[in-house]
């Protein structure tokens, strides 16, 4: 982890990288803008990583104690039972059944859209020609279809020609 501080006259910019390529590039980018002065340092790690880390440390069954359990859908369900597990202790906690249905409906919203998330971070970097919705190459809207609509009139466009932006 990369740390780039740029100081100026009246305020301070600190950015994070994991990246060295970025931290440097960032760098030149701070030092262009005229700063009192830059500094850039090699393996300091934020708060905000440390929190991150912890999140995965018990929420990532990669990397918690489950990733001994060889099947994942056995491990997904065990990280689904203890989800509502923690439903039924903070609705007891609070001292209502109808904190469980508000909690236990929560955690569904909350896993689902964490689901499609990781779900879709995923197919984006395995396939990620399937988010491509141009399968036959550069074509604008119009030239979709091999032609286009000028004054009213259909004109025919050559296959040949893959058009541009501004055909």
């Amino acid at each position: 982890m990369y740390r780039v501080s740029g100081y100026f006259k009246d305020h301070k910019v600190v950015r994070y990288f994991v990246d060295q390529y970025d931290a440097i590039e960032f760098k030149d980018i701070v030092d262009a803008h005229y700063p009192l002065k830059v500094t850039y340092e090699k393996g300091v790690y934020p708060v905000r990583t440390f929190v991150v880390n912890g999140w995965n440390a018990i929420m990532d069954h990669n990397m918690n104690p489950l990733r001994n359990i060889p099947d994942l859908n056995t491990r997904h369900m065990v990280m689904q039972v203890l989800a509502w597990m923690w439903c039924i202790v903070f609705s007891s906690y609070f001292g209502s059944m109808w904190m469980f249905g508000i909690t236990a409906i929560a955690h569904v919203i909350v896993l689902a859209a964490i689901a499609i998330t990781v779900g879709t971070f995923t197919l984006a970097k395995n396939n990620p020609s399937l988010f491509n919705l141009r399968s036959d190459g550069y074509h604008s809207v119009s030239r979709t279809r091999g032609h286009m609509w000028i004054n009213g009139k259909k004109v025919m466009l050559d296959p040949n020609d893959p058009g541009g932006e501004h055909e």
